[in-house]
């Protein structure tokens, strides 16, 4: 009793300490998931935004170079074909903050600025030299058609941060015409224009972004002091080395990931170009990339820790309920397991009883077993002795008579033979000789079907083939049926039914079922109908019907009509091995299963319905191999 206690119970106590644990973490980790599901959603549309940003620039700033190499450069004033290009493309977004041309000695010789939407182009005494600029040297490093984005940095005027805040990314690229270099193409890009389009992304769903460069400093920090810290005088103080030490780290560790710490939640990953690209999907374009951005999603820890909170009341709350269940269980199962030990005693007794008188009754069961068998062997026999024994029978009296006509012959040869003698010896033995082969004929016909009894093996071919081809093919009226018969046809065969199976013990069965259906079915009636069907149940299998609206079966035969040797119409021939037949090749050969039941028909009332339900695929049979 305390083994069954203690297994009764254990699971209880496996689920209180196993289980609840677990479940704990499981739905801390659900809670999570979907936050974390946003942060990343809204981290890699940022890094989206951004790329389609960069792809942008970088065809402008090819298609400006490529029609500024079409246009005459001699003459750069403000009435010339190239300041007017450089004003219309200058024009033509709100996003650039100035378009140069610096020649390759680092000189402006043309330059656009834009400022509360308006083009401005700069006089010649307006322009600068640009030589010891970062930009310029790094551009005309560039190969012909080589494209370089800067970092993205506030816009300086004479080492100092131009008012208003206004960050900038510069892209440059060579303006070359063949292998000559005539200088560099710049455009400021006004960055500040993707960064309320990711402020703006990231309000619609509650998160913020945040970008950081290379050198760990915050382009877009969580506090405005912390931004831009390194161009503003406070570099240390606005590193994230300083601010965030651990997400850091971890950012050096890794180029995307997830971070956890007093601040928050956070998704990050880098921004990764290729360093090759193709503009015009033809030309590769090489492409130089001094961003080194990194793109941050910050989530409120506290929206996570309210999530998890009102789940862990949950879970605390069922877990004590389960352990009053429990208790109250245990309390239960106790006194059950007393009284079923008392009952358990009672019953053993009686247990023992019956277990002897099922001993007994399963012995009885095996000798009516044994006897059943006996029988049918015996029924079998006798089957096969009483139909053979008539052929034989007038074989042999056939025989008797020819044996008796044969001494008449000799006893008038002897005496003087006469032409009718003779005449008539040979009427009397043609007689014999044709009863006798009847006779034969009979008995080899008996034989050939107990040979299909049997289920004879060795002609049996398996092979794919259409099911309605095979079902047309197992009679020569079904193809063709007797216009002038009284008895109708109809046929229902669905096509396309491919099958992997024995098609001739296929062709036979359904012959079987259509000559059992036209002599027993209609008997006693003039018309009537046979309906042959052909569909599939199932992707596996297929059911074949005959169904007639004749007689319908008696009652008392139903149960037999599938045993050897039962038939109604002996006096007239039959041997009771037809169905017999067909319900060996059915269940032995083709694997399926054969069913005869009544049916009720519109026309008649009444009627027969023979199902064969078959695998579309037989199973492999072991054909051995015939004997010379």
């Amino acid at each position: 009793m305390q083994r069954r206690f203690l297994v009764m119970v254990a699971p209880w106590v496996l689920a209180l300490v196993v289980g609840f644990p677990l479940l704990w973490i499981e739905f801390r980790v659900i809670t999570q998931a979907p936050q974390w599901h946003a942060r990343e959603s809204l981290l890699e549309e940022s890094l989206e935004i951004m790329r389609r940003t960069l792809d942008s620039l970088q065809h402008d700033i090819s298609f400006l170079r490529d029609l500024s190499t079409q246009i005459p450069r001699m003459d750069a004033s403000s009435d010339s074909p190239i300041a007017r290009l450089f004003v219309s493309f200058a024009n033509s977004t709100e996003t650039f903050d100035t378009v140069r041309w610096i020649d390759q000695l680092g000189n402006e010789r043309l330059r656009v600025d834009v400022k509360d939407g308006i083009q401005t182009l700069a006089a010649q005494d307006d322009l600068h030299d640009l030589r010891n600029e970062a930009y310029f040297k790094r551009g005309m490093d560039l190969p012909p058609g080589g494209i370089l984005f800067s970092e993205i940095a506030l816009n300086l005027g004479r080492d100092a941060v131009e008012g208003p805040v206004q960050p900038i990314m510069r892209v440059a690229t060579p303006f070359c015409e063949g292998e000559d270099c005539e200088g560099v193409l710049v455009i400021n890009y006004r960055a500040s224009r993707i960064l309320s389009r990711l402020n703006l992304l990231a309000e619609r769903q509650g998160l913020k972004v945040y970008l950081v460069n290379a050198a760990g400093y915050w382009l877009h920090g969580p506090t405005p002091d912390q931004s831009w810290g390194w161009q503003r005088g406070a570099p240390s103080e606005s590193s994230m080395a300083k601010t965030h030490p651990l997400l850091w780290q971890a950012m050096q560790q890794n180029e995307g990931g997830r971070h956890q710490d007093a601040s928050g939640d956070w998704a990050y990953r880098h921004l990764k170009l290729d360093p090759t690209t193709s503009v015009d999907r033809e030309t590769p374009t090489p492409l130089v990339s001094e961003l080194g951005l990194t793109v941050l999603v910050q989530g409120d820890a506290g929206l996570t820790g309210q999530a998890r909170l009102r789940w862990e009341i949950a879970l605390i709350g069922m877990m004590i309920l389960v352990l009053v269940v429990a208790l109250r269980y245990a309390s239960h199962t106790v006194s059950s397991l007393i009284d079923e030990a008392r009952q358990s005693r009672e019953l053993q007794s009686a247990n023992r009883a019956l277990s002897e008188a099922n001993d007994n009754l399963q012995r009885v069961q095996a000798d009516l077993a044994r006897a059943e068998r006996l029988s049918s062997l015996g029924l079998m026999v006798a089957g096969v002795a009483h139909e053979l024994n008539t052929p034989l029978g007038s074989a042999n009296l056939s025989l008797s008579t020819l044996k008796q006509s044969i001494g008449t012959l000799r006893a008038r040869i002897q005496s003087g033979l006469k032409r009718s003698d003779l005449d008539s010896f040979i009427d009397n033995a043609n007689t014999a000789a044709e009863l006798t082969q009847a006779a034969v004929i009979r008995a080899a016909g008996l034989v050939q079907r107990f040979k299909q009894v049997a289920v004879d093996r060795t002609a049996m071919e398996r092979r794919a083939f259409d099911l309605a081809e095979v079902i047309l093919d197992a009679d020569p009226r079904l193809r063709k049926w007797d216009e002038g018969n009284p008895i109708g046809l109809r046929l229902e065969l669905q096509e396309g039914l491919q099958m992997v199976s024995y098609p001739g013990p296929l062709e036979q069965a359904v012959s079987n079922l259509l000559v059992n259906a036209l002599i027993h079915a209609f008997r006693g009636r003039e018309t009537g109908t046979i309906t042959l069907q052909a569909k599939a149940d199932g992707p596996k299998h297929v059911l074949v019907r005959v169904i007639d609206d004749g007689n319908g079966i008696d009652k008392d035969h139903l149960s037999r009509i599938f045993d050897p040797f039962f038939t109604t119409s002996r006096h007239e021939g039959g041997t009771g091995l037809g169905l017999h037949i067909v319900s060996q090749l059915v269940a032995e050969v083709l694997g399926g299963t054969l069913e005869a039941e009544n049916i009720v028909t519109p026309r008649w009332g009444t009627g027969a319905r023979f199902t064969m339900r078959l695998p579309r695929e037989a199973p492999m049979q072991v054909v051995a191999q015939a004997e010379d």
